[in-house]
């Protein structure tokens, strides 16, 4: 699998020899701090042995700190979860929240309601005012056109009287 690929487990074993590097020099910085003699020297074999053994206590010990930190998380999330959302015991505790609740979806309603209506009213009147400006246009060319023809009469055959000024 991905997981144990070459890559991955050589990266591993660069953080676990940077862990123990970063582990025997605190090891050896609080030793030489304490003024006192280490019980081994880092050249002994027992030493690193011990190293190891401390380094995985140390992993063993920051996995299961993060095992906590996760399952807090999730709790966390749950009780967030839970929190937002309303529970028939929160409504019961607050009777004026929910008629309030009960007015403001009215409200929304009788909102909603009039927009449509005024949608509604909006589209016939959109269609009525694009039937008045074919009217405009159909007199207006009718117009154009009896005034090329009729423009000494002032008569067209449309019935239009058009006055010249």
């Amino acid at each position: 699998s991905a997981l144990d690929s070459p890559g991955r487990l050589d990266e591993e074993h660069r953080l676990i020899a940077r862990y123990a590097a970063r582990l025997a020099a605190e090891i050896s910085l609080s030793s030489s701090n304490k003024t006192e003699i280490c019980p081994r020297p880092p050249a002994d074999p027992g030493f690193s042995l011990d190293a190891n053994k401390q380094q995985r206590q140390l992993i063993a010990e920051l996995e299961n700190k993060n095992r906590e930190i996760l399952q807090e998380i999730q709790r966390l999330r749950l009780e967030h979860e839970q929190a937002s959302q309303p529970t028939p015991e929160k409504a019961q505790q607050n009777p004026t929240l929910l008629a309030e609740l009960r007015l403001l979806r009215q409200r929304k309603d009788e909102l909603e309601q009039r927009m449509s209506a005024l949608q509604e009213s909006r589209r016939e009147l959109m269609v009525q005012l694009e039937g008045l400006m074919k009217l405009l246009k159909v007199r207006n060319l009718l117009v154009e056109s009896g005034t090329r023809s009729d423009s000494d009469t002032g008569d067209s055959d449309t019935g239009v009287t058009v006055t010249q000024e």
